[in-house]
């Protein structure tokens, strides 16, 4: 439950904020400037870093320029005369605005809100659907729209994820960004329902029809959560505020089992605006892999050498709907409120398959292990949110509460059988588990922004969550008459809570060609475990600083570059501090450690941003240095079981080079790619956990990871795609992953006058994608590979339901109120 301190604080802030809010006007105008604001016409966010070219009317002279803030929002400084205003950003139609006067009576042209079209084909006397650029890049983040890539089509969250530069996914699911798995994901900019209690298994089941676009944020500013260490992927799903009713429909199946569907709708009519997604899918599908072990001090009853085979048939059901309305209360005052569900019910089965091999008896044995599981997951989340604008242009508060209630049950039937062969497999072990988890998670917030001079910024906010999340998990197994009994080695009752109140600062400002923004979030945090089975109860208190700062360079209004600062933390939550484990690979338990302690890293990175008319480039280096770094180690016992543990080993230290370029080769050829480049440093130690001390060695880790896009247009024949991805081997402190490579290919045709859309896409042509890696401790060497599923085929229909749009003229339409009426924020 939220703390009374928690909510006296979040009111006095909140309190203040609006008094803010309330504040006079701040004079500084400039004498003579044009100025306004550019939005995407369909999502009506503020499009960032766009080129603002002023033109001499008389003989369309380059007169002047600039590029647009991360607030979409343009300014620039003239002299008195006549001209004309071009705006371009790629994957978007041109915006001419004529008739510009500039002069002493008229100082400063408003051209208000801007709306941008995106580049769409024309058809006859209708514009049909727009062609948005794969990656749109700006200096902050990485924007993938997710619709162009037609790998992506009829799969999941985690598919998309993994075919994004720079982020990995591994075979447990976990998402990695630029080699770090310390990486925050948010949906809509906040934490969410959809990602649930296990992130790995929502993902999974999250259908990417539903998925607008994915940012990539590389390094967050004071405004954005501290945790996550590597930055934030924020999912942005799908929403439009269009007049009428409109959205888009699609149907997918696919081999093996992949069967579903989502509608998108949207409906406006002046003061209210109703918005819905709902997504259900069938997928199943077949993994595999195996594991060499050699043992270096086996025991008279251990074996010396091991192969293990595991075989799962994974899947089941899912679904998800989201709806909700956006009331428009008045020019200034809009309230949102909307309703998230998400439910799935499957089934696993997994088989592991020992081989053990005896010196120098040479007696071997076989052993088989079958788990049977059923998993239930159900998510809750309601949210409601309050924007308030104000007459002065970019003046804007916000409140935001949302409530969240997650539920996961997974029950596991396993059987062990023994022998030296398949054909004389005896049963001798029956085992079955019960694991209960349940979260709720409460979330206010509250921010506000307040514009000053002619570019300055002022922004106050605050957020307080509150989390607890209760895991039951009960093992019984069967005895000699055949009755089953609590095993109490593996029963555990696990509680954990997690306060963390948050208030930050952000001042900006601009002089000429120099923008900077300085930052400062404090974060309060209040974490308690408690271990209900053997009564113990940890506790952690800590307040922390988080510094960050920009500084942006626009050297001309095509090129831009930008320094960055900022720190981070992650904390250990969950699974990492339950010391118990679960049964379902008896050779192999992994156990959380309720001693860690959160990582901190302070992140810095300079970027150089082209953007011009067929190309864009983006090129960063970055350096990371992380104190407390968290590896998970892996000991053997004399009788051959190994234990994972996570622990607070050392510091770390990265360094990376990153570059991406999209470049229009020809009318139907685009390339884009991407090349993450790092090195990592952690140096060896030991660690200590009760009685047992593990060692672990430096590692220096060098590698890259790069994708490569090629999209071809045959014009009235087909779209197509091919991808490939690539990642090199890396060192970790216990060993090696070694080097992943796979190809995607897709290609898709429009239908039904550019209504409809058909797609066919092949992941994994080669059956490649598969995870390798090779793990010394002082006890054993594991060679060991793993591929979650093996290749799919997908085939989809998409359907737009009043998704065109009339031909206006060159690039976008003028909103007259802006000028006079607030800011759209």
């Amino acid at each position: 439950m939220m703390k009374r301190r928690g909510q006296l604080t979040i009111l006095l802030i909140f309190t203040l904020l609006i008094s803010f809010g309330q504040a006079p006007k701040i004079a500084g105008a400039p004498d003579y400037a044009i100025k306004g604001k550019l939005i995407n016409s369909s999502t009506s966010a503020p499009v960032e870093f766009a080129t603002v070219s002023v033109f001499n009317a008389a003989d369309s002279s380059l007169a002047t320029g600039g590029l647009t803030d991360v607030e979409g929002v343009f300014n620039i400084p003239t002299s008195p005369g006549s001209y004309y205003l071009r705006v371009q950003f790629m994957g978007f139609r041109d915006v001419i605005i004529s008739g510009i006067e500039i002069s002493r009576s008229n100082p400063v042209y408003d051209a208000g809100r801007v709306r941008f079209e995106e580049n769409e084909t024309l058809l006859e006397e209708v514009v049909v659907q727009g062609e948005r650029t794969q990656m749109e890049l700006t200096l902050d983040k990485k924007v993938f729209n997710i619709g162009k890539d037609l790998s992506n089509l009829g799969g999941s969250a985690t598919d998309i994820l993994d075919n994004l530069p720079s982020v990995q996914v591994d075979v447990e699911g976990n998402v990695s960004l630029r080699g770090s798995e310390n990486v925050r994901i948010l949906i809509d900019g906040k934490p969410s329902g959809l990602v649930g209690l296990s992130s790995n298994d929502a993902l999974r089941q999250l259908n990417s029809n539903l998925v607008e676009s994915v940012e990539v944020i590389t390094n967050p500013s004071a405004r954005y959560d501290a945790e996550g260490l590597a930055g934030i992927i924020n999912i942005i799903l799908k929403k439009d505020q269009k007049g009428g009713l409109n959205g888009s429909f699609q149907v997918n199946t696919g081999i093996p089992h992949n069967h579903g569907g989502s509608v998108n709708l949207n409906f406006r009519k002046d003061w209210i605006n109703f918005f819905t997604n709902v997504g259900a899918n069938y997928r199943r599908y077949n993994g595999n892999g195996f594991s060499e072990q050699t043992f270096f001090n086996a025991g008279p009853t251990s074996p010396s050498f091991t192969e293990r085979n595991r075989t799962h048939d994974r899947g089941g059901l899912s679904y998800s709907t989201r709806f909700g309305s956006d009331i428009y209360l008045n020019d200034f005052n809009t309230l949102t409120l909307s309703f998230l569900y998400r439910y799935s019910d499957e089934s696993n089965d997994t088989e592991i398959i020992y081989n053990d091999f005896f010196q120098p008896s040479e007696t071997d044995s076989l052993s088989v292990r079958r788990d049977d599981e059923g998993e239930g997951d159900e998510n809750l989340e309601y949210a409601l949110n309050y924007t308030r604008n104000f007459n002065r242009e970019g003046q804007k508060l916000t409140a935001d509460f949302q409530y969240q209630n997650n539920n996961e049950q997974e029950r596991n039937d396993l059987v062990q059988s023994n022998g030296t062969t398949f054909n004389n497999q005896v049963p001798f072990l029956f085992q079955r588990a019960v694991n209960d988890e349940i979260e709720e998670r409460y979330m206010i917030q509250a921010d506000y922004l307040h514009p000053f001079g002619k570019d300055g910024k002022l922004e106050l906010g605050t957020r307080y969550t509150d989390r607890l999340v209760g895991n039951d998990y009960v093992v019984t197994e069967r005895n000699e008459a055949g009755v089953y009994e609590v095993d109490t080695d593996f029963t555990n009752e696990f509680e954990y809570e997690e306060d963390v109140l948050a208030v930050y600062g952000i001042i900006s400002n601009k002089l000429n060609k120099l923008s900077w923004q300085v930052g400062l979030r404090y974060e309060l945090t209040k974490l308690i475990t408690y271990q209900k089975t053997n009564d113990i109860r940890n506790r952690q208190d800590y307040g922390n600083l988080f510094p960050s700062a920009f500084l942006t360079y626009q050297i001309t209004e095509t090129q831009a570059f930008q320094a960055s600062y900022s720190r981070r933390i992650s904390r250990p939550r969950g699974r990492r501090l339950n010391p118990f484990s679960s049964i379902s690979d008896n050779r192999n338990y992994y156990v959380g450690n309720p001693n860690l302690q959160p990582e901190f890293t302070d992140s810095y990175e300079l970027g150089y941003l082209l953007n011009l008319e067929k190309s864009t480039f983006y090129g960063g280096v970055y350096y990371r240095y992380t104190e407390g770094v968290e590896q998970r180690l892996r000991t053997t016992d004399v009788e051959g079981i190994t234990f994972t543990r996570p622990y607070n080993v050392s510091i770390e230290r990265s360094f990376g080079v990153e570059m991406n370029i999209s470049q229009d080769v020809a009318k139907w050829y685009r390339v884009s790619g991407n090349v993450n480049f790092f090195r990592s440093y952690v140096p060896g130690g030991s660690v200590t956990f009760g009685d047992e001390v593990v060692s672990y060695d430096e590692a220096e880790a060098v590698s890259l990871s790069t994708r490569v896009s090629n999209n071809f247009k045959f014009k009235n024949v087909f779209d197509a795609q091919i991808n490939v991805n690539y990642r090199a081997p890396r060192n970790t402190v216990q060993g090696k992953n070694l080097s992943i490579t796979s190809v995607d290919v897709g290609m898709s045709r429009d239908v039904l006058n550019g209504k409809g859309t058909l797609a066919f896409n092949i992941s994994d042509l080669f059956n490649s994608r598969k995870w390798r890696s090779e793990t010394f401790n002082e006890n054993s060497f594991q060679y060991s590979e793993f591929q979650w599923r093996t290749t799919t085929a997908t085939l989809s229909f998409t359907y737009r339901l009043n998704q065109k749009k009339q031909r206006g003229e060159k690039g976008g339409d003028r909103d007259e109120d802006y000028g006079d009426g607030g800011a759209d924020f």
